[in-house]
């Protein structure tokens, strides 16, 4: 996630796979970009790359992540950086 002082930007893509509307995208500049749907296969062989990424980082198996988004609240106490406090606001409530 980057942010230039106007606008968030979200790279690598963002998928939601275990909702039915399974949608896929990246964030531009502040703006939602469809990315396209992927195979069960993708999905699969991108779930075991970020788990070995995370464990590498980590260094050992790292627990799920929650199921939905960290309250507003949680994200200030874990943040120190009033940009990210904005950039989380803007991703999960609408880009406002």
């Amino acid at each position: 996630m980057t942010y230039d002082g106007e606008a968030v930007s979200l790279h690598p893509s963002v998928g939601s796979w275990t909702l039915p509307c399974r949608s896929h995208y990246v964030i531009r500049q502040g703006k939602v970009v469809e990315a396209g749907s992927w195979t069960e296969a993708q999905i699969a062989a991108k779930r075991r790359q970020d788990s070995a990424a995370k464990a590498r980082f980590y260094g050992g198996a790292e627990p799920a992540p929650p199921a939905l988004p960290p309250s507003e609240s949680t994200v200030a106490a874990s943040s120190k950086d009033g940009r990210v406090r904005r950039a989380w606001r803007w991703l999960w409530g609408g880009g406002r």
